[in-house]
């Protein structure tokens, strides 16, 4: 299993935060994905054979907000 981080700073609420949570949840491969609101830390670890960093960073993208590399 890998492990990825990404700082997302511009969530404007805890139910935004929750809104990527979700959608990162459902990619095939995500083992777990924890968000922070309150530090815009994103968490993922997940089977590198499955899918990758990038597309994350997509998703994050495709919900609106900023992902940057932790």
């Amino acid at each position: 299993m890998s492990e990825t981080q990404f700082r997302v700073m511009d969530f404007d609420c805890p139910s935004c935060a929750s809104t990527v949570e979700r959608a990162l949840a459902n990619v095939e491969g995500v083992e777990s994905v924890a968000v922070h609101y309150s530090t815009g830390r994103v968490e993922i670890h997940y089977d590198a054979t499955v899918t990758d960093p990038d597309a994350f960073e997509q998703i994050i993208e495709n919900q609106g907000y900023t992902p940057q590399p932790a």
